[in-house]
């Protein structure tokens, strides 16, 4: 059977990626526009065009040029490129079209065929980029700063006032969420109390001294035995999962409606513990390796994004001394791969056994992490030349690969994955580290949230700790969300840096009234 136009072009389209690629490949990070003004594409430039004022290869250029940079509308990527004509030279235009000649060539040009090959150059491009470990310039660079002092105020106001803004609209629904077991009759509000343990998180202090500060400032405020009387007061902790878990669905509810997680993601599932210093036999503590003075600690389980600027935790679970890890496992993919689609799961050692992988392969993920060194691994390590992939390595009833190769120090690392990684690949060292290195994404966000969004507490009361922890999940995710929404609508696209900082975004939330 005769090969399609279609296919003939496809084939072709990847096998000029791959040149171009190959050329560019000592380039860890490149721009897009350089890449596609190396890129052949005469099989995406209709027969019949007539060129009038801009060539039919530059504008098709530019709307892979518009996808590959993830700009959703034709504003953002006029106001970029008059921003930046050196990458308006690259893709072959001496001026920029406007929205006019853009939207025409799209929707009378070029047919359905055509745009479908656009779609998959572009995608392709992101598939070959990865491979071969080069970094694409997706991320619109940052908005030059105000020229003038007016402008810059501006700016600043627009900001605040947006941030005051989205604040008081999620000030308001985790406040229509959040039970506190308080009274009709109650002499304070829930907002007293939620304003009270907003200022111990912008202050750093314990809820006695939280109080004492922040009565000097308001008169309306419970103290520290008041606050932790309604938290200790909790039937179960059921009832503060529930709780809890109804506003993250709120939240992922915001943050798909802003469009985010539109494409497959890559999460990290882990295991954060908080010390105890108490009686071992209290509940829901659990034994630990010795650190800073105890084998016991408040353990929980979370499974989060790791993509940049989207490291959202998607579900925080607590982790009681009976619990199976096959169970939290289960709960947390049940529950992530219902939102999300998981491009990639990275776990640490913790997870290197079989029952953990065979978990992971049946929910189809594919996963990496690295090896614990028992002694069948160590073994391998020590007769097993690097880089390496040995297939079908068998673990109890289990099977999966092990991928050796050499840190930066020329130490051999073993890591367990159910990729197919290609041991003559020359830069499967820089790969597999640089993938695994997004499992640092989660540590990053157990370190905000410990140190930005954490009330303090000697409590052992474990009513106490489990809210303090999910309310700092919560505040980090409301965070996350609020920095995506609030450069969204001031530049159009989200910017790499927190344009909200996490102790401003406490401190808005602290002083607003939501209303209503």
């Amino acid at each position: 059977m005769r090969s399609s136009k279609q296919n003939i072009s496809k084939s072709y389209i990847e096998k000029e990626i791959y040149n171009t690629f190959e050329i560019i490949e000592n380039k860890k990070k490149i721009c897009i526009a350089d890449f596609l003004n190396k890129l052949e594409i005469n099989s995406l430039v209709p027969i019949n065009y007539r060129s009038i004022k801009f060539s039919c290869e530059s504008l098709i250029k530019l709307i892979i040029f518009q996808k590959l940079k993830g700009m959703k509308f034709q504003t953002q990527l006029i106001r970029y490129l008059k921003r930046h004509r050196n990458e308006l030279k690259l893709l072959g235009l001496d001026e920029i079209p406007d929205q006019t000649t853009i939207s025409y060539f799209i929707n009378h040009i070029l047919d359905n065929e055509t745009k479908e090959l656009l779609n998959y150059t572009t995608k392709k491009i992101e598939e070959i980029s990865e491979k071969f470990d080069i970094i694409l310039d997706i991320q619109i660079p940052q908005s030059e700063k105000p020229k003038t002092q007016d402008r810059n105020r501006n700016f600043y106001y627009k900001k605040n006032q947006k941030t005051t803004e989205v604040s008081r609209m999620f000030k308001k629904r985790f406040s229509s969420v959040i039970d506190l077991n308080i009274h009709h009759n109650a002499i304070y509000t829930k907002k007293d109390f939620i304003d009270l343990i907003l200022h111990m998180i912008w202050t750093g202090d314990y809820a006695e001294s939280g109080s004492e500060t922040l009565k000097q400032k308001r008169n309306k405020t419970p103290d520290a035995d008041t606050f932790l009387y309604h938290l200790k007061n909790y039937q179960n902790i059921g009832q503060i999962q529930r709780m809890y878990q109804t506003y993250f669905e709120m939240i992922w509810e915001s943050a798909r409606k802003a469009n985010m997680f539109r494409k497959p993601v890559d999460v990290a599932i882990d295991f954060t513990d908080w010390f105890f210093y108490g009686d071992k036999n209290a509940p829901m503590v659990v034994e630990k390796k010795p650190e800073r003075g105890t084998t016991h600690c408040y353990r929980f389980a979370t499974i989060s994004i790791v993509e940049p600027k989207q490291r959202f935790t998607l579900l925080a679970i607590p982790v009681g001394p009976f619990d199976r890890k096959e169970t939290i496992i289960r709960t947390l993919l049940n529950y992530a791969s219902k939102r999300v689609k998981i491009k990639r799961l990275y776990a640490d050692r913790g997870f290197f056994d079989s029952n953990s992988i065979e978990i992971f392969k049946r929910f189809n993920i594919k996963f990496i992490m690295p090896c614990s060194a028992n002694s069948r691994i160590k073994r391998v390590l020590e007769v097993m030349p690097a880089p390496k992939v040995i297939t079908n390595y068998v673990m109890k009833n289990s099977r999966f690969n092990v991928v050796l190769v050499e840190d930066e120090y020329g130490i051999k690392r073993a890591f367990a994955t159910n990729i197919d990684f290609d041991e003559n690949d020359v830069g499967l060292s820089k790969r597999l580290f640089y993938l695994y290195s997004k499992r640092w994404g989660i540590e990053t966000g157990y370190r905000v949230k410990k140190h930005s969004f954490r009330a303090k507490t000697t409590s052992k009361n474990y009513f106490i700790r489990l809210f303090y922890f999910l309310f700092s999940a919560l505040l980090y995710n409301l965070w996350i969300l609020a920095s995506i929404i609030i450069s969204l609508a001031l530049f159009g696209f989200v910017k790499d840096v927190r344009i909200v900082k996490s102790k401003f975004f406490v401190s808005v939330l602290l002083t607003i009234d939501p209303g209503g």
